[in-house]
C-alpha cells in the first residue's frame, strides 16, 4: 500500500525536472554569458565547429558491444533577427549529432538537433534535444579534441531526418561500449554553416 501512494509521486517529480530542464535548453544565451561555450566557438555570427570520427574494424572488434561506428558532433552560433523581445537578436547555440549505427539500414547517419548551454560545473557544455529526446555533455580534451559523453544523460532519441516523424526515430543508449566518444576536429570545408544543415 505505502507503494501504491508513492508512486504518483515519481512522476510529478520526474516531469518537474523535465520541465526545468526544458525550460533551461530553450533559453537564449545573454551575451557575456556564454561560459565554456565560448571556448567551443566564440559568440559571432555564423561561427561553427565540427568533430568526427570513423571507428576503424580493429576498434569495433576491440568493442564488441559499441553500436556507434561513426560520430559527428556539431556546434553552430546563431544570432535570430531581432523582434519585440530580443531587440539585438536572440543568441543560441546549436548542435547536431550525426551517428551511424552497427547493423542499422540506413542510407544516411541518424540526427539528433537541439540547443547547447554552459554546464554547471562550467567545464562542459549540455547539449539537449527538445521534448525530453535525451542529450550529451561536452568536454574540451587535449590536441583540439573533444569527449560526447552518452553516458551522463544515458540516450540520445535520433531520427533520420529532421521533421520526420519519429517512427523511424531511435534511441541510442549508452551501453558497455557507447560511453564517451573521442572526437577530432574537422577542417572549416568539411563543416557546413548552420543554415545547410
Amino acid at each position: 500500500m505505502a507503494a501504491s501512494l508513492r508512486s504518483p509521486v515519481l512522476p510529478l517529480v520526474a516531469l518537474s525536472a523535465l520541465l526545468v530542464c526544458a525550460q533551461a535548453r530553450t533559453q537564449a544565451i545573454e551575451p557575456g554569458k556564454e561560459g565554456e561555450l565560448a571556448n567551443f566557438i566564440p559568440p559571432e555570427a555564423g561561427a561553427r565547429a565540427c568533430f568526427g570520427r570513423i571507428y576503424d574494424e580493429a576498434h569495433l572488434k576491440a568493442h564488441p558491444k559499441q553500436q556507434v561506428t561513426e560520430m559527428q558532433f556539431r556546434i553552430a552560433y546563431y544570432i535570430h533577427e531581432p523582434d519585440a523581445f530580443y531587440p539585438k537578436g536572440q543568441r543560441n547555440y546549436y548542435f547536431e549529432v550525426l551517428a551511424k549505427l552497427r547493423g542499422h539500414k540506413q542510407a544516411k547517419p541518424l540526427s539528433a538537433m537541439g540547443e547547447c548551454s554552459p554546464s554547471d560545473d562550467g567545464k562542459s557544455i549540455f547539449c539537449g534535444v527538445d521534448c525530453d529526446g535525451g542529450g550529451v555533455m561536452v568536454k574540451r580534451s587535449v590536441g583540439g579534441k573533444i569527449v560526447v559523453d552518452l553516458e551522463a544523460l544515458g540516450r540520445l532519441r535520433m531520427t533520420s531526418d529532421c521533421g520526420e516523424d519519429e517512427e523511424g526515430g531511435v534511441e541510442l543508449l549508452s551501453g558497455a561500449d557507447d560511453k564517451r566518444f573521442l572526437l577530432s576536429k574537422q577542417a572549416s570545408s568539411e563543416c557546413p554553416a548552420y543554415d545547410d544543415w
